[in-house]
């Protein structure tokens, strides 16, 4: 299977855990509507709506970052591996889609395969390797250069705080 293929299933998975969330919580809506629908003598409807509206904000929140991460993932936007983790974090909760979701994308997206998919991404701010400049040198009194190829660290004396 290729990175690309990789990419669109993740984004689907993403999108099935936002629409099994967003439907659970309509099914909890039908069941409190189907409550206060049965037995008019239990509380008033107000405050079955006021529940169902409370779990909707709560739900659509955490269901959110899926569908903002399947949409970026789709469309291959710069930051798709950002919101690809971001939503992963936030549905590995949800057993089994969310978890699966989850799985599969930090699998992709902390591995080396993205980079195919998003290469603009993946060299952005990428410099050479790490060195030592000639002006930080001189003040670095960690390493001996004289002990080549050794290179025995000498830990420099206390401050006299006296």
């Amino acid at each position: 299977m290729t990175d690309e293929q990789h990419n669109k299933y993740i984004a689907y998975a993403f999108a099935a855990h936002g629409a099994f969330q967003m439907l659970m919580v309509f099914f909890i809506g039908a069941m409190f509507w189907f409550i206060s629908s049965v037995d008019p003598t239990g509380p008033p409807a107000e405050f079955f709506f006021f529940i169902f509206a409370f779990m909707f904000f709560f739900q659509a929140l955490f269901a959110a970052p899926s569908f903002i991460a399947s949409y970026a993932l789709l469309k291959k936007k710069p930051w798709a591996r950002v919101a690809g983790i971001v939503a992963a974090a936030m549905s590995a909760m949800n057993v089994p889609i969310g978890t699966g979701a989850a799985v599969y994308a930090l699998w992709f997206f902390c591995g080396e395969n993205w980079r195919s998919v998003y290469p603009e991404t993946a060299m952005k701010g990428r410099r050479g390797p790490l060195s030592i400049t000639p002006a930080a040198e001189q003040h670095w009194q960690g390493y001996s250069k004289e002990e080549d190829p050794a290179f025995v660290y000498r830990t420099p004396p206390p401050p006299d705080w006296r």
